[in-house]
């Protein structure tokens, strides 16, 4: 290890064995990305050395110039930052990183109407072509379907296998290697039209329930396709994530605690979920009065006035 090293190269060898061995492909793939960006920003590939605070904060003000969400720049940051500190424990650089973010606007969650719902599976059903050796109306519906019971994230449900399908009782079961974080596993009553779903994409020698033949980011593509033909945004928040929204939002409407359907570890990381034009069930105009209404100005005039 030298402070010279290609940040590429230190990634392989070492903090990816290391630090990554039990992460998903997806959170692999983010990390190079990253590189990626850097690289960009540099105009060469990144090496460790360029992990000082000027160069970090410097990519920072580029992804604004870029038209990058706070977001986006944030991600890089978090993941720069996280070899950095690495690093400096392996002591290879010596001065740990202090680099702030930027600052996120807090949006509010959202999530899809029971009228968009209607629009997309509208949609679904009016969709062309395969994926693989599956009509592709077959597979995207058994895949939103699965989405909205489960509210898992498409990166677990990509990942099912018929292993984990029992469709005679209705069980769907998410080990927790496929989950984020990897730490335990859900299990699922699913709803008996998924079930009749399941059942029309089951391939008997096939072990994946949604084999995707294509390269994984290519799903995204395919996905805005859907959602423009159902005449709904398309737009980074309203891809698979939104679904995880909306099941969490209609589920906290009837009743239940979304946090404990969607695994969080606080109420604080639910909210985010939760869209306020589904769940909220006291708006401030429930209970504000409006005395300006019975004023006398307001007062039908006496006859003859």
């Amino acid at each position: 290890m030298r402070p010279n090293q290609k940040l590429v190269e230190f990634f392989d060898q070492h903090y990816l064995p290391l630090r990554l061995r039990s992460r998903s492909q997806n959170t692999v793939r983010l990390y190079r990305h990253t590189f990626r960006k850097f690289a960009e920003f540099l105009g060469r590939p990144a090496k460790l050395s360029d992990l000082t605070d000027s160069v970090v904060s410097r990519l920072l003000s580029w992804c604004r110039e870029k038209e990058l969400s706070p977001r986006t720049a944030n991600k890089l940051r978090d993941q720069l930052l996280a070899i950095w500190r690495f690093a400096c424990r392996k002591g290879v650089v010596r001065v740990w990183p202090d680099v702030e973010p930027e600052p996120e606007p807090e949006r509010i969650p959202q999530a899809w109407s029971p009228q968009q719902l209607e629009a997309l599976f509208a949609a679904i059903r009016q969709t062309r072509g395969w994926v693989g050796k599956i009509r592709a109306d077959l597979f995207w519906n058994a895949l939103h379907l699965v989405l909205f019971d489960t509210a898992e994230r498409i990166g677990a449900v990509m990942r099912l296998t018929w292993g984990n399908v029992d469709l005679d009782s209705g069980w769907v079961r998410f080990p927790a290697e496929t989950r984020k974080g990897g730490k335990r596993d859900r299990a699922y009553r699913i709803d008996r039209e998924t079930i009749e779903a399941l059942r029309l994409i089951l391939i008997p020698w096939r072990d994946d329930v949604f084999t995707w033949p294509y390269d994984a980011s290519y799903i995204y593509a395919r996905y805005k396709r859907v959602l423009k033909r159902a005449g709904l945004p398309f737009d980074r928040e309203s891809m698979f994530h939104r679904m995880r929204r909306t099941t969490a939002s209609m589920y906290e409407r009837a009743g239940g605690n979304a946090t404990d359907l969607l695994g969080h570890s606080s109420r604080s990381v639910t909210k985010k979920y939760l869209d306020p034009k589904i769940c909220q069930r006291d708006h401030a105009i429930d209970r504000l009065p409006r005395p300006w209404l019975d004023s006398p100005t307001n007062r039908d005039p006496a006859p003859g006035g």
